[in-house]
């Protein structure tokens, strides 16, 4: 099939740091190509694809200063104008961009599918039922269940994928391609890989919060958990502008006080490196999260995950197996003891079988057919 990508501009594809929508697009359009299709990325300039790059934006948005807030949208549109004059390349389009995209998907002359990567919310919820026929995927039934299930039309039900490999064969070192701290990626050993969790040079001690700075991930929510139970906190995630004041106010304050880090943006190889260090991590989510790539990610790496049963936590966690789920910070206190005892093996198991990258490829592959 000849298929088209249409990704968001903020973040390259495959994201530098942090990029969620991003990281899921990159996976989707690399296991296409590898699969024998003919794909073509929309995205920013700096995006690094096999497949056949289309740019509007010199850059990710979100590092280009040279280019103001108010101007994104122009970027938006003008991806899309390339699209719309291209479409007859293509077999299907697969939309990432949201909204933005939904006038032009409805005079588009070929098949269209929108994944929604994020919560309906109520600015943009008339733009959703406005075009409600479209064909839409969720992400997980928690997101669809929350988001207009009997007014949109959903086809399909499709959880991200990860790279589930690098997370499971992650092992300490000095040489090999490593992120600048020593520390490569290499396969691991019988023996680790028979202990479960890869070997790290000492028992991991500290909690890990990693995701984006914000009330809404709850970032100040862990930091009280992990003071409460008297342990470190590595905190990992960007700070948009919208949310310097929650950082300042809620987060700064308690930073280098009890063992409280924060180590910024992370790229690929150093995430691998902290989940590999970390106990449990810390997931007090304060919305209905539609899926959490950083769940798939803990999961494959072995580590087990401590959040507010909220969105579609109870899909991805197994309560009691994989991670410990509850209402708020005193439930996931209380039951920290039972962390000690969840399996690393059967965390990996749990993302190899339910989050691979190949799982989520062969699924939008027998979309696309359907489709067209």
């Amino acid at each position: 099939m000849r298929i088209a990508q249409l990704a968001p501009l903020t973040e390259s594809v495959p994201p530098k740091s942090y990029g969620g929508t991003e990281l899921v697009v990159n996976l989707i359009t690399e296991g296409l190509v590898a699969a024998g299709h003919e794909v073509t990325l929309f995205a920013s300039e700096d995006s690094e694809t096999s497949a056949e790059l289309v740019s509007i934006a010199p850059k990710a948005l979100r590092l280009d200063e040279s280019i103001p807030v108010r101007r994104w949208p122009a970027y938006a549109l003008r991806q899309l104008l390339e699209f719309q004059k291209r479409q007859h390349e293509f077999d299907i389009v697969h939309n990432h961009m949201g909204y933005e995209a939904f006038a032009t998907l409805k005079r588009c002359l070929i098949p269209n599918v929108t994944t929604n990567h994020n919560p309906i919310r109520d600015y943009c919820a008339p733009l959703y039922l406005e075009y409600a026929d479209l064909p839409f995927v969720s992400i997980s039934h928690a997101y669809r269940k929350l988001n207009y299930p009997d007014k949109l039309n959903y086809v399909a039900t499709i959880y991200n994928g990860i790279d589930v490999e690098p997370h499971i064969h992650w092992m300490p070192g000095e040489d090999g391609d490593g992120d600048g701290a020593g520390n490569s990626i290499k396969p691991s050993s019988a023996e680790g890989a028979a202990a479960g969790r890869a070997p790290v040079p000492q028992k991991p001690t500290s909690l890990l919060f990693l995701g984006r700075i914000c009330q809404d991930k709850g970032t100040a929510t862990a930091i009280e958990i992990a003071q409460k139970l008297g342990m470190p906190l590595k905190i990992a995630g960007k700070v948009d502008a919208a949310d310097r004041q929650y950082y300042e106010q809620l987060v700064k304050p308690h930073l280098n006080s009890q063992n409280i880090e924060y180590v910024g943006e992370v790229t690929f190889k150093q995430k691998l490196k902290l989940y590999n260090e970390s106990v449990a991590v810390v997931y007090p989510i304060a919305f209905d999260e539609p899926f959490g790539l950083v769940v798939a990610e803990a999961l494959a790496s072995g580590v087990p995950i401590m959040a507010f049963e909220r969105g579609s936590m109870s899909e991805l966690i197994t309560d009691g197996e994989t991670g410990i789920l509850g209402k708020n910070a005193d439930d996931l206190i209380k039951r920290f003891a039972e962390v000690e005892h969840i399996s690393a093996n059967k965390c990996r198991e749990s993302a190899k079988s339910r989050f691979s990258k190949e799982r989520m490829v062969s699924e939008y592959v027998k979309l696309f057919e359907s489709l067209c």
